[in-house]
């Protein structure tokens, strides 16, 4: 099934999204601290960048101080001084 179908069905049957398409969501608290779910993996981790695969992009976030603060296979959070954010969808 394609994207554009799964979506449809998703509201059709009133599903959350990120559950039916496996999409990546980012919830920020303030400056400070953000929570990511449904990523796969931590591809880079250093105090100023911290970089993940999810199923459809890639996450970045800049900053200063970052560091994570837990992570399990569903979610994961990071604080410090968050500056940016990028996706990069995956071609």
């Amino acid at each position: 099934m394609n994207e554009e179908k799964k979506r449809m069905a998703a509201m059709a049957l009133g599903l959350p999204k990120d559950v039916v398409l496996g999409d990546v969501l980012v919830r920020f608290t303030g400056f400070h601290e953000v929570c990511i779910e449904n990523y796969r993996s931590i591809l880079m981790y250093t105090d100023t960048l911290v970089r993940i695969q999810a199923r459809n992009c890639r996450v970045t976030l800049h900053g200063r101080e970052l560091r994570i603060r837990y992570y399990n296979q569903d979610a994961m959070g990071v604080c410090g001084q968050i500056q940016s954010m990028e996706f990069e969808p995956l071609l």
